[in-house]
């Protein structure tokens, strides 16, 4: 009960201050919401699992962006109650209390719980299939088979990088004898079956779109253009490591994976085995190409049971109490600083504004709706992915008819993929661009004139910058 009432009371904290409903979406943020307005089994960048989410949450309270964010919080406190359990059975209850609280106030779960993201979900989906395999080591019930299998299904629509756990998974029963008498019976068989049958309908959507989202997943990993051999973007990302875990527990992990009696020990050895592969994986891509921070955040589901028990089990609570004491100041720091500092008129330069990308879309739309009013007969028309999806948000109404300038004819992201503007529509549209002058599209219309130059401060030293264009008359992107 303690336990759930702890992570009850930081989960509290963070929806109220979703309430407010600030700051803005970011771009992505508002993408997940543009495809939870058109529901589907699969979208260019990412699984589904992002938009169904959405549109729940929005069904119920509405698209105002808390609502939008609304399912970050309560998964990461599902996630938290889970890997506190999973570290109750393998330990002890105040091992999975301490786990729990540890997870609920890392620095990047509370930075996750104001945001709509995939890591949200895909977490909640490894902390869920991490309790089955403990429970699994206690007996092989069917029905630990099947958490299994959902969870790792779900993951999967989640964010492709469940697959990570797979792969700890088979490295578990590869090197646990005991583990592999798991393996006896039924039970993988019924696991294979549901994750197969979760997953299903977004492989058959990607076979039906030449595996798009699988190519942009490739893609994002940046090795396509060759193998670069970086240490300074290794280094840059073991070193952001101490940002998304917290400085003091990152350490200790590495501490605790160094040593030889956690490889020992089963308990630990099989927490481990869903810490190394996945984390090794994400500094070699770092080493050869570029890794985002966030891409290992999987591996401090079992990184945080591991490093709670290893400071109990050497009488060193206060390390844990010292990390948990130092991840809420950040995150007070974090969430009431800048609000509290614009109170007093002190306004941050955009480098120092931890939200500087949240800043000014609310402003920006509306200024583009009253530019727009005039011109109710046409479509609007962007060309780059993050202004369509943030403006079709915060322009009001929503224009989901808005169409995406291709004039490549391929498809890098799911506007070009369902919305590209063809040959043959001939407008009007107003085109929405960064650029004070755009001669490249302008020269394919019979008529173009500019309508408006819009600039919405966001910082003393930012703002937000577009030109609206009239134009009539597509004569098709080439002659």
């Amino acid at each position: 009960m303690n336990t759930f009432l702890a992570v009850a009371a930081i989960t509290l904290a963070r929806v109220v201050w979703l309430a407010t409903d600030e700051p803005n979406l970011y771009a992505d943020e508002a993408q997940y919401w543009v495809w939870a307005q058109d529901l589907r089994p699969g979208y260019f960048t990412k699984p589904p699992l992002i938009a169904w989410l959405i549109a729940g949450t929005t069904a119920l309270c509405g698209d105002g962006e808390g609502c939008v964010r609304l399912a970050s919080p309560l998964l990461h406190a599902a996630t938290a109650l889970l890997l506190g359990a999973a570290a109750a059975r393998l330990f002890d209850a105040r091992t999975g209390f301490w786990t729990a609280v540890t997870y609920a106030t890392l620095p990047a779960v509370s930075v996750s719980s104001t945001i709509a993201s995939t890591d949200a979900p895909l977490l909640t989906a490894w902390a869920a299939a991490l309790y089955a395999l403990v429970r699994l080591r206690e007996g092989t019930a069917p029905r630990w088979w099947a958490l299994l299998g959902l969870a790792v299904g779900l993951g999967l629509l989640a964010k492709y990088a469940m697959a990570g756990f797979v792969l700890s998974l088979a490295l578990w029963f590869a090197f646990d004898r005991t583990a592999r008498k798991l393996l006896r019976g039924p039970g993988p068989w019924i696991a294979g079956a549901l994750a197969l049958a979760a997953l299903a309908p977004n492989l058959v959507w990607n076979v039906a779109n030449q595996f798009a989202t699988v190519r942009h997943v490739g893609e994002n990993t940046n090795l396509a253009r060759g193998v670069a051999f970086n240490p300074l973007t290794a280094a840059e990302f073991v070193g952001a490591q101490f940002g998304v875990f917290g400085p003091i527990l990152f350490a200790a992990l590495l501490w605790v994976l160094a040593r030889r009696d956690t490889w020992h020990e089963p308990r630990t050895r099989m927490l481990a085995l869903f810490v190394v592969p996945l984390g090794a994986i994400m500094v070699m891509q770092s080493f050869a190409s570029r890794a985002n921070a966030n891409w290992a955040a999987p591996v401090y589901a079992a990184g945080t049971i591991l490093v709670v028990a290893w400071a109990r089990a050497q009488a060193r609570p206060l390390l844990i109490r010292a990390s948990v004491a130092l991840h809420v100041a950040a995150a007070a720091l974090l969430f009431v600083g800048p609000p509290a500092l614009g109170a007093a008129g002190i306004e941050l330069p955009r480098r120092a504004d931890p939200w500087m990308r949240q800043r000014g879309w609310e402003a920006l739309g509306q200024a583009v709706a009253r530019a727009a009013a005039e011109h109710r007969d046409a479509r609007f028309l962007f060309e780059q992915r993050r202004d369509m999806a943030t403006l079709i948000y915060y322009i009001r109404p929503h224009p989901l008819d808005a169409l995406m300038w291709n004039p490549d004819g391929g498809a890098r992201n799911e506007f070009e993929l369902t919305a590209p503007l063809q040959p043959g529509t001939a407008g009007p549209f107003l085109f929405v661009t960064r650029r004070s002058e755009a001669p490249d599209v302008a020269a394919r219309f019979a008529r173009a004139e500019r309508v408006a130059r819009i600039a919405v401060p966001t910082h003393p030293d930012a703002a937000l910058s577009y030109a609206l264009w009239r134009l009539d008359g597509f004569r098709g992107y080439r002659d």
